[in-house]
C-alpha cells in the first residue's frame, strides 16, 4: 500500500471512529465497538476494571527476538461545540471536512485527539504489507476527565518493554517528559433573596473566544471567559452600586480554556443606560487588550427572565465577586524561561441554589511547586468560608535523555525527511506519566500529527503531517527488526 492510501484509509478508519459518541466520561458505545472491532479481526482482546482495552497483534516475520511493543492512546475525546449547534455528543456523530490540506468538524471539537492514534494503529493492523513486533495496542479510558484510565491500569495488564504515546500534537517534536496536575473543586455558600420593586433582568454574555488546550495554550495569551465575566460584573457594580446578581455559569470542562460565559443581572429600570455605557467601555477596554488574539471577542446585554432561586443578597454578593476575582488563572511560573512550570485554569462556574461552585485545574512540572500553589487556592476558600476539594491527581513524567526509542526516534526521523527533529517537555498532561508510575522500567516517547486548538471547535488536523507520522511510526516499529538497541 502507498503512504497516499495509507493516508486514506486512515482518515476512512477516523471517520469511522467519529461516528461513535466517545464523550470523556461516557464509554457505553466506544467500550464495545472497540471490543468489537478487536475480535472481527481475531485478536486478542481484553479489557480492565477501568474499561483500559488492549489489543494484542502477533509479531510479523523477522521480529521474533524483538521486545513487544506498546502503542498507546485514549478513546474519549473533549466535546466543544459553538454556542448555536445543535449536537448531542451522546448520539449525534461528528462530522468532518477537508479544508484544503486541513482536516475540521462542523461546528464541534474534532476529536484527533485522540482518534487519529486510533486510526494509525487500526490501519497497521490491517495493513499486510506492514513489518512490525509483537504489538499491544493500549486503549485507555476517560484521559480527559484526569487520564484516569491511565491511573487505574492493573500492574500485570502490559507486558511491553517500550511504549510509544500518540498524544502529542506537533509533528517533528518528540515530547520526553510532562507536568503533573490535578483539579481543585471550590464550593462558596451564598443565600438567596427576592428581586427588588422596580427592577429590570439582564443576561450578560461575553462569547467568541478562541478557547483550547488549557495546557499546551495557557501561555498564548488568550483571554479566559470566565475571568472575563467576574472582571466585567465588578466593573458594572461600581457604576451602579444596586446592581445584584443571580446566576454565574462559565466554562465546560477541566482542560479546556473557557470560551463562553453568561452571568443574569438585577438592576433598577433607571439604571439601564449606564449599565449599556459601562458595557460599551468594558467592551472597549477588554478589545483593545485582547484584540490581537481574540477576533471574535463579543460582550452583550440581553433580556432575560427572573433567575430561580432570586437573586446573591448584598451581605454575600460583594465577598463573593472579591474572591472570584482572586482565583489565579494563567501561567505562574515557567520553567528554564520558555517552558511553563506552573499554571491554573479557571475552568468552570456554575450556580447552585445555595452555592457556587468553581472547578480549577493546576498543572506543575515540578511536584512541590504545585502542591504549594493548590495550598494557596485553598486558602482562598477558607478565607472566604467556603471549602476545597482536590481531585483528578496525575503525575509528571521525568524525561530520560538517554532512552534508546529517543535516539531511534532522531535517527530515523532525520533519515526520512532530511531534518532534525525538536525534542520537548510539555506542560500538558499526558499518560506516560501515569504509566511510567505503574510500569517503571519502560522506555517511553510521545508524538503525533499537527493539531491545532484542540479541545474546541477551531481544531484541525494537518492531512499530510498524518501521512509523514504514519510512514516514521511504521519505520521505527521495523528498526526494532534484530531485537539489538540502536548505534549512536
Amino acid at each position: 500500500m502507498t503512504n497516499h492510501e495509507g493516508i486514506k484509509r486512515v482518515l476512512d478508519i477516523f471517520d469511522e471512529i467519529n461516528k461513535v459518541p466517545r464523550p470523556t466520561g461516557y464509554l457505553e458505545r466506544i467500550h464495545p465497538w472497540l471490543m468489537n472491532w478487536g475480535r472481527q479481526r481475531g485478536l486478542r482482546i481484553r479489557s480492565d476494571t477501568a474499561h483500559n482495552v488492549l489489543m494484542e497483534v502477533p509479531a510479523t516475520s523477522g521480529f521474533a527476538n524483538a521486545p513487544t511493543i506498546i502503542l498507546q492512546g485514549h478513546m474519549d475525546m473533549v466535546c466543544e461545540k459553538r454556542p448555536d449547534a445543535r449536537h448531542d455528543f451522546r448520539k449525534d456523530p461528528i462530522l468532518s471536512w477537508h479544508d484544503g490540506d486541513w482536516l475540521k468538524a462542523r461546528n464541534t471539537s474534532l476529536g484527533a485527539d485522540n482518534g487519529i492514534a486510533l486510526a494509525l494503529f487500526f490501519e497497521l493492523v490491517e495493513d499486510t504489507e506492514a513489518e512490525h513486533p509483537a504489538l499491544e495496542i493500549l486503549i485507555t479510558s476517560d484521559e480527559e476527565s484526569g487520564l484516569i484510565g491511565a491511573q487505574k491500569l492493573e500492574k500485570n495488564f502490559l507486558s511491553g518493554e517500550v511504549l510509544l504515546n500518540l498524544d502529542s500534537e506537533t509533528e517533528g517534536v518528540f515530547t520526553i517528559g510532562c507536568a503533573g496536575g490535578m483539579d481543585i473543586n471550590l464550593v462558596f455558600p451564598i443565600r438567596r433573596g427576592a428581586v427588588p420593586d422596580a427592577y429590570s433582568v439582564r443576561k450578560l454574555l461575553i462569547g467568541g473566544l478562541e478557547g483550547g488546550h488549557s495546557g499546551t495554550e495557557i501561555n498564548t495569551g488568550k483571554a479566559n471567559a470566565n475571568v472575563l465575566l467576574v472582571r466585567a460584573i465588578r466593573e458594572f457594580n461600581l457604576a451602579v452600586p444596586e446592581l445584584r446578581i443571580g446566576e454565574l455559569n462559565g466554562g465546560s470542562t477541566h482542560n479546556a480554556i473557557p470560551r463562553e460565559a453568561t452571568a443574569t443581572l438585577a438592576l433598577p429600570k433607571s439604571r439601564l443606560g449606564t449599565i449599556q455605557s459601562a458595557l460599551n467601555t468594558f467592551s472597549d477596554t477588554i478589545s483593545e487588550e485582547f484584540g490581537d488574539i481574540e477576533k471574535r471577542l463579543f460582550a452583550k446585554l440581553e433580556e432575560a427572565s427572573l433567575p430561580q432561586g432570586g437573586l446573591v443578597t448584598p451581605a454575600y454578593q460583594e465577598r463573593l465577586i472579591d474572591t472570584l476575582r482572586l482565583i489565579p488563572n494563567g501561567v505562574k511560573a515557567m520553567y528554564l524561561d520558555d517552558l511553563v512550570d506552573t499554571s491554573m485554569n479557571f475552568a468552570v462556574l456554575r450556580s447552585r441554589e445555595k452555592t457556587i461552585e468553581v472547578l480549577a485545574n493546576r498543572r506543575s512540572a515540578r511536584p512541590s511547586r504545585g502542591a504549594d500553589f493548590s495550598d494557596i487556592i485553598r486558602g482562598l476558600a477558607r478565607i472566604y468560608g467556603g471549602s476545597s476539594r482536590t481531585g483528578n491527581h496525575y503525575p509528571s513524567w521525568k524525561p530520560n535523555e538517554n532512552s534508546d526509542v529517543l535516539k531511534r526516534s532522531k535517527s530515523i526521523w532525520a533519515e526520512l525527511f532530511g531534518a532534525e527533529c525538536e525534542v520537548e517537555l510539555t506542560h500538558a498532561g499526558l499518560e506516560c506519566g501515569a504509566i511510567g508510575e505503574r510500569f517503571p522500567n519502560l522506555d517511553m516517547i510521545s508524538f503525533g500529527p499537527t493539531i491545532l486548538q484542540p479541545h474546541s471547535p477551531d481544531e484541525r488536523m494537518h492531512i499530510p503531517s498524518v501521512g509523514r507520522i504514519r510512514l516514521f511510526l511504521r519505520e521505527l516499529l521495523k528498526s526494532y527488526g534484530n531485537g539489538d538497541t540502536q548505534e549512536t
